[in-house]
């Protein structure tokens, strides 16, 4: 993993969704409307609470959309994370194994949503992956 440098207004968000939800989250990623917290293995149901009542929480306190993905040490399962809702058929990392490529399969219907209006969630795919496992791209097919 490499060094995540955190802004003190990111800062802000770990700290106060942890005081909230009260689990650890290891990082935090923003984009306009969009808050997105890395918790660890095991920790995503916790996170979201039970009938989604501290995702509720979190959206009515930060004003913003918010999403959690689960942190794993398996690249292919963290890829898979950052992925979630949608449903990949496979994670094939290519490429040098200090900083690979990944290409992420699937279903063809769900593709252009997985990609986001302008690339907008392919971009934030790419910028956990690259933060948390040196993954220099990930690309769709």
């Amino acid at each position: 993993m490499t060094d995540i440098q955190l802004s003190t207004e990111t800062m802000k968000y770990i700290r106060m969704a942890t005081q909230m939800i009260h689990v650890d989250i290891l990082d935090c990623v923003q984009e306009d409307d969009l808050l997105v917290f890395v918790v660890r293995k095991g920790h995503l149901g916790a996170a979201i609470g039970k009938k989604a009542k501290n995702l509720e929480r979190l959206r009515n306190v930060f004003k913003k959309t918010i999403k959690f993905v689960e942190k794993d040490n398996d690249r292919n399962r963290f890829i898979q994370n950052l992925c979630k809702p949608y449903k990949v058929e496979s994670v094939t990392l290519s490429g040098d194994d200090t900083s690979p490529v990944a290409q992420v399969k699937v279903n063809a219907s769900e593709k252009s949503r997985l990609i986001g209006k302008g690339g907008r969630n392919i971009e934030l795919i790419r910028k956990l992956a690259r933060r948390h496992h040196n993954i220099r791209d990930v690309q769709v097919k």
